[in-house]
């Protein structure tokens, strides 16, 4: 005789046939990815010679056992933002403010860069990305191509790639201005992010991801919803585009939960009307919100759309790039990814300013979040000294963690030898 048990709660409805259980989320509900607990060590950052007395006083942080934390780079640092390997091997990360594209070879494979090389100027963007050799730079109004023709490191030709990404509109006070770019080579199609003008607000144009083909041509809205996907990348393993967000404000210190998710061809993903799966805000909570209403069919309809996210993390935590992780990480973080949370000022407590790591299942599902690199606010009563932006991974097991404000710098989380 089989037997099935009911178990009902707020969140989820749960059945057992004798077997382990499996929960399914219900619409109207925003229940947060479980965090598991990874053993922490608190560990002095290592500052090579060359970068004593550019951070003042002594910084720790909070890493597994097995792993050491070294200052890479620190320096000709402006408002650096996200990084990206080139086709020399090669880290170049994008100094937004500077607009230069600064590479740091570090040729010797010691944690620290060799030095820092202005590889373009006048590209004032906050994502860098390479594709067939060229270097592509994401700006708030347009993509440039960069090609180095005599190979001497420095980008000297450019072109426009994509010569406007909103024709004819200047960013309004308030909007979000970084852009993210992704190439699917095997796809043939490139996939742009572009967050909302507002904390919240009706638009159509923005709070999406376009997709292109692969020269850029042919605009489309690939999916809708996604209020400011800060970090995309692609899954190694499935190849599928992934992103995580940043939510929305005056919804108090828990809502909504930033999320982490699979970015489907026609996806709706809540803004502005829900958050979580399915559930909607409280439009009277500030006037933000009430300027939505009212909702229309056409609007439920999106929001019924909306399925559970692959993630949910704490609201406020203002996640960033994200890494998927790979074998040289070794078998306890090969199948997962790292997210690097840059922290908001607006949450009481603060919350953010870390490193997580999701574990993935054997299906690619997300089971579970973990701290994996902490201490950038050293407690709730006690001022942050950096704000993780940038994420890269390299074949030897390093981590390379960003930081764009309060110090600016590169730090390397590497196995201990």
């Amino acid at each position: 005789m089989l037997v099935v048990l009911l178990k009902k709660n707020t969140t989820r409805i749960c059945i057992a046939f004798l077997f382990p259980a499996f929960c399914i989320a219900q619409p109207g509900t925003a229940k947060l990815t479980a965090e598991k607990s990874i053993p922490l060590q608190k560990q002095k950052v290592e500052v090579p010679a060359r970068f004593k007395g550019q951070l003042q006083g002594d910084h720790y942080v909070n890493i597994p056992a097995g792993y050491k934390a070294t200052l890479f780079y620190t320096g000709r640092l402006s408002k650096s933002r996200f990084m990206a390997w080139g086709p020399d091997s090669v880290l170049y990360i994008a100094n937004m403010s500077s607009g230069e594209i600064i590479a740091l070879p570090d040729r010797d494979h010691d944690h620290v860069a060799d030095t820092a090389i202005v590889a373009a100027k006048d590209a004032y963007g906050h994502d860098v990305a390479f594709y067939k050799n060229d270097m592509y730079v994401a700006e708030e109004q347009k993509v440039e191509k960069f090609s180095d023709k005599d190979g001497d490191g420095f980008y000297e030709t450019r072109t426009s790639f994509i010569d406007s990404i909103l024709p004819g509109k200047l960013r309004p006070p308030g909007g979000h201005t970084t852009r993210t770019i992704v190439f699917d080579e095997a796809k043939k199609k490139v996939y742009l992010s572009v967050g909302s003008s507002c904390n919240i607000c009706r638009e159509d144009d923005r709070a999406v991801i376009y997709e292109f083909d692969i020269d850029g041509s042919n605009r489309r809205i690939f999916a809708s919803g996604t209020r400011n996907c800060v970090g995309m990348e692609l899954n190694p393993k499935t190849g599928e585009l992934w992103a995580t967000n940043n939510g929305s404000d005056y919804q108090g210190n828990d809502i909504p939960p930033e999320w982490v998710d699979v970015i489907r061809d026609g996806g709706f993903y809540g803004y502005p009307f829900a958050y979580g799966y399915q559930a909607y805000f409280d439009f009277n909570a500030h006037d933000d919100y009430k300027k939505i209403l009212p909702l229309t069919a056409a609007d439920s309809a999106l929001v019924k759309k909306m399925k559970a996210p692959a993630a949910l993390i704490q609201a406020h935590s203002a996640p960033m790039a994200i890494q998927f992780s790979n074998s040289s990480f070794g078998k306890k973080y090969a199948d997962g990814a790292f997210v690097a949370y840059r922290g908001s000022f607006e949450r009481k407590p603060p919350t953010g300013y870390k490193v997580v790591y999701l574990q993935f299942n054997k299906n690619n599902e997300v089971t579970s979040v973990s701290d994996f690199v902490s201490g950038f606010l050293p407690s709730a009563s006690e001022a942050p000294w950096a704000r993780p932006v940038g994420l890269e991974a390299d074949l030897r097991g390093n981590l390379y963690i960003g930081s764009d404000d309060i110090n600016q710098f590169i730090l390397v989380l590497s196995p201990l030898k």
